[in-house]
């Protein structure tokens, strides 16, 4: 904003001396030709400025605020020919030429562009589907993708006709500059002709037709990458983050449904999220450095629980969503701990032994923050409604000292959930919230965004759910112990026993 404020105080004393006279139109061809050019006085129209200014200014819009500037101003239309950020989504083109389609529209702007001062090249085709379109994206790029830019995204539409992205475009230096790649709904086939991506830190592959060998290639020129997501890519198999991508620290793999091996070799990354509805080899190598970890995959809490603690024992943040876990659980006291475990998030889709999870807690010494999600509906339980509360299973001899907060989401009538329960209550000297909702987790009519609460999918089970809560723990929540029980709502939900 500096060289606006100097474009603002050379108007500013331009028009001081016009008025006071110590200017003359000797002095300025500008305000001759702009001031008594047809006999009547003007105001200053800033022609004198050089190009760079006149170009920094055009990039502080909007391309279509800069489109609309260009329309009205001599020197703001030579300076469209080098706007440098170039985004064209269905946002920042509608408004201009109705007229056009879409792909028209971006035909029509970047044939008057020079190709030249381009930092950001942004083709959001993903409201639009014209395959007659794809034929012009070669040219688009090449115009676009040139020595200097720094961020490029392409969003294609999701349809049969798969669109290459041509890779030629990154060669010769014109992607030596690059920090930013995002594809979405392409295909992608790097070779080890791509050159060197020396400045790429962001990579971002969505729904994106490439192999683990082509992405292998890509990441081999790629030394100062920072940040990887992988989305629904199908056709990686197997995934290898090489040792030399020292700058890693985010990654992220979601979806790839035919992946069977992940092995990361980076020593660096502080965060990894994963997410598998197979079997999947995960192989983390000596991740000292990971932090936080989020992990859905096949039946994952043994290995959390058996294996992770020696193989990233530094973590802080850990969740965990598991599918198809065994029933009848035991609760797995290994030796190894995570000795800086702070947060621990654990979501379980099948009915399970929760009371095994204590396991967990006290692996996990620094423990602040435990959330239990349930997401399964079981059968209707009457037993814990008329059984004696002594005959609950207990683990002495453990406290979880840091443990504060606890949130226990879609809690049921079950005996496991129960004994974990009161578990944490009688060997968490430092809670100070424990949270159970017996709900969905869904928007209700008392936070006023609909008349009625979102339906419920057990209001009986729920209901249930809420007396064994009076039951087994009435009384005896510790006074320092904020217990907030969330029911459904009596008005949308009335159940009649």
């Amino acid at each position: 904003m500096g060289q606006l404020d100097l474009v603002h105080r050379e108007r500013e004393e331009r028009f001081r001396q016009i008025h006071d006279g110590s200017t003359s139109s000797k002095e300025s061809p500008c305000l001759r030709q702009d001031n008594f050019h047809d006999g009547r006085k003007r105001g200053y129209s800033g022609t004198d400025l050089s190009e760079d200014i006149w170009c920094h200014i055009l990039s502080l819009l909007t391309l279509r605020d800069a489109a609309r500037a260009a329309c009205v101003s001599h020197a703001f239309q030579r300076s469209w020919r080098c706007y440098p950020n170039l985004i064209f989504d269905s946002e920042t083109l509608s408004p201009l030429w109705d007229d056009m389609d879409f792909s028209s529209r971006v035909d029509h702007i970047l044939k008057k562009h020079s190709g030249i001062g381009v930092k950001t090249f942004e083709l959001d085709f993903s409201s639009y589907y014209q395959p007659e379109a794809f034929k012009y994206l070669d040219r688009w790029l090449q115009i676009a993708v040139t020595p200097g830019i720094e961020k490029v995204t392409l969003v294609m539409p999701k349809n049969e006709a798969v669109c290459n992205f041509p890779c030629r475009v990154l060669s010769d230096g014109n992607g030596s500059s690059i920090w930013h790649l995002h594809l979405v709904d392409c295909a992608f086939h790097p070779t080890v002709s791509l050159g060197c991506l020396s400045s790429l830190t962001v990579l971002h592959l969505d729904c994106v037709q490439i192999t683990g060998d082509e992405l292998g290639c890509l990441l081999s020129s790629s030394f100062a990458l920072e940040r990887l997501k992988l989305r629904r890519c199908s056709e990686i198999t197997s995934l290898k983050v090489p040792a030399w991508l020292q700058r890693l620290s985010y990654m992220q793999v979601l979806e790839c449904h035919r992946l069977r091996i992940i092995k990361i070799e980076a020593p660096n990354i502080c965060s990894f999220h994963f997410t598998t509805f197979d079997q999947v080899e995960v192989s983390l190598g000596e991740s000292l450095r990971l932090k936080n970890l989020e992990m859905i995959c096949y039946r994952l809490l043994c290995y959390a629980r058996e294996e992770l603690p020696s193989v990233v024992p530094n973590l802080e943040s850990l969740s965990i969503w598991s599918r198809c876990e065994v029933v009848n659980a035991p609760v797995l006291l290994a030796p190894s701990k995570f000795l800086h475990l702070k947060y621990l998030n654990i979501c379980i889709t099948e009915a399970y032994d929760y009371f095994s999870l204590v396991s967990f807690l006290v692996a996990a010494p620094s423990l602040e923050t435990f959330i239990l999600s349930v997401l399964v509906w079981p059968q209707c339980i009457n037993e814990l409604l008329s059984e004696d509360p002594t005959h609950l299973r207990q683990m002495s001899g453990y406290q979880h000292d840091k443990l504060q907060r606890v949130k226990i989401s879609r809690f049921y009538s079950s005996k496991s959930l129960v004994e974990l329960t009161s578990h944490i209550l009688e060997n968490s000297p430092s809670l100070e919230c424990l949270t159970l909702d017996t709900t969905d987790g869904v928007f209700r009519c008392s936070e006023g965004r609909a008349a009625r609460c979102f339906c419920l999918g057990r209001p009986t089970e729920a209901h249930k759910a809420v007396l064994v809560i009076g039951k087994y723990f009435e009384g005896k929540i510790p006074s320092t112990v904020k217990l907030n029980v969330v029911e459904s709502c009596s008005r949308c939900h009335a159940v009649e026993l």
